[in-house]
């Protein structure tokens, strides 16, 4: 694998294979694989016992792909909430300045001052300090089956629970640097959904000029392009903050509904191979019932809603036809940075622009397999609506509106 696509890991490939595969032993549990593609692919991984069995996803090339699904496999089997640990029972009010002053999403607890809540505690990352944040806004499944002494009532606040930030990695720099990059890319997907699809704002689109396949990028983007036999725009859709968002989808009337991959990194090529590799991924895997069907299910639920439909569906022609466009170019970074300077570049950025990133270490092996989970309360969380789910925009959302919209709902 070419070195500058993996710029966010400790260990190499083959030294990332051998010790997933032992990991796997030491739990004792089996995996089974199947690939889908030619080139660029999607492997699936199903790992389990016979207590429970869980699906991971890999992308990207054969290799690659296999070891990222084992891993993720991994990442679900020990994200189950059943094995959540180190929990507190708090009441809302008790929930630390951090996350309930900045996260406009933990308002409607207000209605429930007395309740009890599952939460975790999280060591932020730019000052050591802790804070809580609750479990039911991270795992979730939580909801369906939460502690007999948890009280709350969470229908007003199940709809907006996601794992986004839950990582893992070969060692603890990896997994953290993964949750942290994820935490900001679903942000950066919330915010272009609610420019360019709910309040429809005339934002100009940043698509990234077409690399030459001599190059690294260029040459995954045709692998890409040939995978799936459709064009492929690539846009930047960053933010305020240090990292680059990619964003890949298909260019094509007949595409399908809400299928796009996204990546983020310090390094912007790198956000771009993941964006690339994502896209075929979720293209391949829509090939089969279960992902076209979760898709088709996640329409009929916002069939009432029209601008959410309308984000849902991601419709590129209302995108390529009906926004201005700049031709940007990928810049280039010179050699990755050690994995603990780039989580501490984008912890101290976002900490600049008001936000706290947190993380918690959910497992860690004698080997180093560390999974996490990070949070940033106060990002937005609009995203989820890509899955069916009835949400409006927070707080940092609903600035989007100021910058003009088209209200036709």
């Amino acid at each position: 694998m070419d070195a500058s696509l993996a710029p966010e890991r400790e260990l190499s490939l083959a030294q990332a294979a051998r010790q997933i595969e032992a990991e796997l032993l030491a739990l004792g549990l089996q995996s089974s694989l199947r690939a889908l593609g030619n080139r660029v692919v999607s492997v699936q991984a199903e790992v389990g016992n016979s207590r429970a069995k869980v699906m991971g996803c890999g992308k990207g090339y054969a290799e690659s792909a296999r070891v990222g699904a084992l891993y993720e496999a991994l990442e679900h089997y020990l994200s189950d909430p059943a094995l959540a640990t180190d929990l507190s029972l708090l009441t809302p009010p008790d929930l630390s300045g951090v996350a309930l002053d900045k996260d406009d999403l933990l308002n409607t607890l207000q209605d429930q001052p007395d309740c009890r809540i599952a939460c975790r505690s999280y060591t932020a990352i730019t000052d050591g300090t802790s804070f809580h944040y609750p479990i039911a806004l991270t795992m979730p499944l939580y909801a369906n089956d939460p502690l007999p002494t948890d009280t709350t009532d969470y229908r007003s606040l199940r709809r907006y629970s996601s794992n986004s930030g839950t990582a893992i990695g070969a060692t603890r720099d990896e997994a953290l640097l993964h949750g942290l990059n994820e935490c900001v890319e679903r942000d950066a997907i919330s915010i272009f959904l609610l420019d360019h699809f709910y309040y429809q704002n005339a934002t100009p689109l940043r698509r990234v000029q077409r690399l030459p396949t001599e190059e690294a990028v260029g040459r995954l983007w045709a692998d890409a392009q040939a995978e799936i036999d459709v064009p492929i725009v690539l846009l930047d859709i960053s933010t305020e903050f240090s990292t680059t968002t990619c964003l890949a989808f298909a260019d094509t009337d007949h595409g399908l509904v809400g299928v796009f991959g996204a990546g983020t990194s310090l390094d912007p090529r790198h956000a771009a191979s993941r964006a690339l590799t994502e896209l075929v991924q979720l293209h391949l895997n829509a090939s089969e019932s279960p992902l076209r069907d979760q898709l088709s299910k996640a329409e009929r639920h916002l069939a009432r809603f029209a601008r959410l439909r309308r984000c849902m569906r991601f419709d590129p022609r209302h995108l390529l036809d009906t926004r201005p466009q700049k031709i940007i170019r990928l810049p280039t970074v010179d050699g990755a940075c050690p994995l603990d300077q780039q989580i501490r570049q984008l912890a101290d950025n976002l900490h600049q622009h008001g936000y706290m990133a947190g993380s918690s270490t959910l497992y860690r092996s004698e080997a180093g397999t560390t999974l996490v989970n990070v949070v940033v309360p106060g990002l937005e969380r609009f995203y989820i609506v890509s899955s069916g789910n009835v949400v409006v925009p927070m707080a940092r959302g609903r600035q989007r509106a100021l910058a003009g919209a088209t209200t036709d709902a």
